[in-house]
Order: structure tokens, then C-alpha cells, then sequence
């Protein structure tokens, strides 16, 4: 059974959920043999609680649950709990949140990650539903009710919140490497004529003056088109040097300053994109950590936002593997972007608020807040194969939901993912996400 410290956390949560900027310090649940007690004031509910048994099956993924309407009134949640009293809100949006399940999963990708196929919202079919933040939901309509003169709603502003990492700064790096892009990719593999006219002006653009790639402008035209749509977005930016493993460019390249003071002047916030090997490698992130924000010291930034390469969140309990959360704390990380699953598009942590994680090996909270990502590019088009249409569909479909219960739509969009055979993805999904 989860303890007192993982209740009191998760209760927490939802009720910043429900009543966001209310004052919850005079709140108080109380974990009876059946349920918990809320105590607040004058005023006090009770709601059922899972046994052990049932905490078990839940983890399973062999708990039968009811359903209710969600908060849009558009389709139904399930809730979870004792067979005559289905309504423990409380123990699942600990396991979504805290990601409990992964601390117990031994059995990770290719690429060290915990697999979608394994993860509690696959057997629940819950991927698409910002499970945790409907509880809270549920929730503020009770107390609501119940205690009109108390509790009065104060819907948070929602917010949709770009995110951009740059795996690669640019397309053209010498005019071998260029030419054989062209000719070999996009007229004998892409076989598109079309395709070959505008990589071929690319590369005469970037022969006259080298900040002209494609891919350097593609940084600047997100940053551009998301501060008029009134946006704040997040880029992420590798900090390697050359020959270093994982290494597609220098963080030391003179184009970065330029790079940066166009972001600075867009109210664009720069991040770490950690290397593949800071995930595992014990010091490194601290030390790209380092090398990014001694670069960015003419701006007077910090490095506090990060997301791992690949997405490599790390939390299973062994004493062979470094822990992805003291890898982040020991670099001094404040603000993670990671959480969310490269195979499937939707809400890993069962919510689109930001909430500090959880540490399940000591029981206590940590001082990361995570910001769950819940759409990629490369998830819609590589991963699960939709057309323009179908991912343009999904997309919309899943940032709606992170507005009906009052969160942040967090994307991802690469810098490499703008043109050729990606652009009618461009043009018609990245378009359509950045507007409110």
C-alpha cells in the first residue's frame, strides 16, 4: 500500500488541479481502514479506498472499472476502486503520477525506456485521457456542491507551450554532404523533382551565407510565428563538442550567439537537450549543464529546462542502472519536459498540469516539476504511421482535452521535421497546434 506522504502528495495535486491558486494547507486527509476522511474546516467527506488486493490488481491491469462522463461531456472515464464503492481517486493518480509502475519495470527498449506496451494506460486504454486531471475535476464539481459557500471554481488559464529539440543545427555541413542529400535522398529515394528544386535553392542559399540552412531557420521561424501567436516556447539545445559521442554539432559553433539573441527577443526559453549517454553516465548532464549555460552568460539565463535525447527517462530500481531523477537533481535540474511515450501520442503521467515528481524509492517529493509531453512529430508520422490528415486529427483531438481540464498542451516539433517530406505535416499540423 501507498504510504501517508504519497497520499498527502496526490491529494495535493488534484486539489491544485480543481482549485488552482486556492489556499489547501488547511486541508487534512485522513487514511481510515475503508477509505480516507478530507477534513477542511467545518466540513469534512469521506471517499473509499482500495485494499491491498485491489491495489495489486490495479497494477495488474486486471481491476474492472465503471465509467462516468468526463468533464466535456464528450465520452466516459473509468473509475477504479472496491467493487461496491468504485471510487478511489486517490491510489491510480498516485501510480500515473509518481510513475510508479516504472520503478518496478525491468523490462525496458532498445533504448533503456520504459515500453508504452507495459504501461498502466495501455491496459486501461487511458492514453487518450487525461485521466488524473478528470479525478480532479470530479473532484472540485463535488465539493462544489456540497459546499457552495467554501468552494468556488477559478478555472486556470490553459496554455499551449511549443517545444522544440534540436537534434540537428544543420542540414548542409560541406557540398559533398550536400549534393549527395539531394541527389541521393530526395531524387533517388524521395523521387520527388519538386523535392530536389527546393533543396537545391537551400543550398544555394546556404553557399552564400551558412546561417541560411534550413535548419538554422527553422529555429527562427518557430520562434518567430510563436511569440505573435502570443506563445511561449521552449528550445532545447544539445551542449556536446565535436567527436564526442552523440555529437551533430558544436555547441561552440558562433552561429548559436545569433541563434540565441533571436530567441532571447521572442521570449523563446532555451534548455538542455541532454546526450544520449548523460542519461546513463554519471556527471556528464552536469557537465553539459555547465558548458550551456557558460554560454549563455551574456544573456543572463540559467539552465533550468531540460528533456533527455530519445527520451530517455530512466526510474526502475536496480543497483546496475543510474537513476534518471539523481541524475536531474544532481545537475541542478528544476524543470523536466521528458514524460511521454515515443510510441504513442497522449498522457503517460495521466495529466497535462505541470506537478513535481515523485521519488518511490524514499517516499518524499522532489523539487522537479515535470511538464508532460503529450504529442511529437516523429510519433505521428515514424512511430504510428498516420497520414496528414490522421495526425492532424489526433493532435487537435488531444490538445482540446488538455483544454477542457484547464492544462498545458506540450509539443514537441524538431527544427529537421519542416520541409520536404515533412512539410505538408508542417504546414497543416504544427499550424493548426500553435493557435488558441
Amino acid at each position: 500500500m501507498i504510504s501517508q506522504n504519497a497520499i498527502n502528495y496526490t491529494f495535493q495535486q488534484l486539489l491544485k488541479v480543481a482549485f488552482p491558486g486556492f489556499d489547501t494547507s488547511f486541508f487534512n486527509i485522513e487514511v481510515l481502514e475503508s477509505g480516507y476522511c478530507i477534513h477542511f474546516g467545518q466540513g469534512e467527506i469521506t471517499m473509499p479506498r482500495m485494499n491491498d488486493a485491489q491495489w495489486q490488481d490495479f497494477l495488474k491491469g486486471e481491476m474492472k472499472p465503471c465509467f462516468v462522463n468526463n468533464v466535456a461531456e464528450t465520452g466516459q472515464i473509468p473509475l477504479f476502486g472496491p467493487e461496491d464503492n468504485p471510487f478511489d481517486i486517490i491510489m491510480p493518480s498516485f501510480a500515473f503520477l509518481s510513475r510508479y509502475e516504472e520503478f518496478f519495470s525491468d523490462e525496458p527498449d532498445a533504448h533503456g525506456r520504459f515500453p508504452y506496451q507495459n504501461s498502466l494506460v495501455q491496459k486501461y486504454n487511458l492514453v487518450e485521457i487525461p485521466i488524473v486531471d478528470e479525478y480532479a475535476m470530479i473532484l472540485r464539481r463535488n465539493l462544489c456542491a456540497c459546499f457552495p459557500e467554501m468552494f468556488t471554481p477559478s478555472p486556470r488559464k490553459p496554455r499551449v507551450v511549443p517545444t522544440h529539440d534540436i537534434d540537428l543545427l544543420y542540414r548542409f555541413k560541406s557540398r559533398f554532404q550536400a549534393l549527395k542529400s539531394i541527389f541521393g535522398r530526395d531524387m533517388l529515394i524521395n523521387r520527388d523533382m519538386a523535392m530536389v528544386k527546393q533543396s537545391w535553392q537551400e543550398y544555394r542559399n546556404w553557399k552564400s551565407d551558412n546561417f541560411e540552412d534550413p535548419y538554422i531557420q527553422a529555429i527562427m521561424e518557430f520562434a518567430t510565428r510563436e511569440h505573435a501567436a502570443g506563445l511561449e516556447p521552449v528550445f532545447f539545445f544539445k551542449a556536446s563538442y565535436d567527436g564526442e559521442d552523440d555529437a551533430t554539432y558544436d555547441i561552440r559553433d558562433v552561429r548559436l550567439q545569433r541563434i540565441w539573441e533571436h530567441l532571447d527577443n521572442k521570449q523563446g526559453i532555451v534548455g538542455l537537450h541532454g546526450s544520449y549517454s548523460s542519461a546513463e553516465e554519471e556527471g556528464l548532464l552536469r557537465e553539459e549543464k555547465a558548458r550551456l549555460e557558460e554560454l549563455l552568460a551574456r544573456f543572463g539565463k540559467k539552465v533550468t529546462c531540460f528533456r533527455q535525447h530519445y527520451l530517455r527517462a530512466r526510474f526502475y530500481i536496480d543497483e546496475y542502472f543510474l537513476h534518471s531523477l539523481d541524475l536531474w537533481q544532481d545537475a541542478g535540474i528544476t524543470d523536466d519536459y521528458t514524460l511521454g511515450f515515443a510510441e504513442r501520442c497522449g498522457f503517460r503521467c495521466g495529466t497535462c498540469h505541470p506537478y513535481p515528481l515523485y521519488d518511490v524509492r524514499h517516499d518524499k517529493v522532489t523539487d522537479i516539476i515535470e511538464h508532460p509531453l503529450i504529442v511529437m512529430d516523429g510519433t505521428l508520422f515514424d512511430y504510428m504511421k498516420l497520414s496528414v490528415d490522421e495526425a492532424k486529427d489526433l493532435a487537435l483531438k488531444l490538445k482540446q482535452r488538455c483544454l477542457d481540464v484547464e492544462g498545458d498542451f506540450v509539443f514537441l516539433w524538431h527544427n529537421h521535421t519542416t520541409t520536404r517530406e515533412f512539410e505538408r505535416y508542417y504546414e497543416e499540423v504544427y499550424m493548426s497546434l500553435i493557435q488558441m
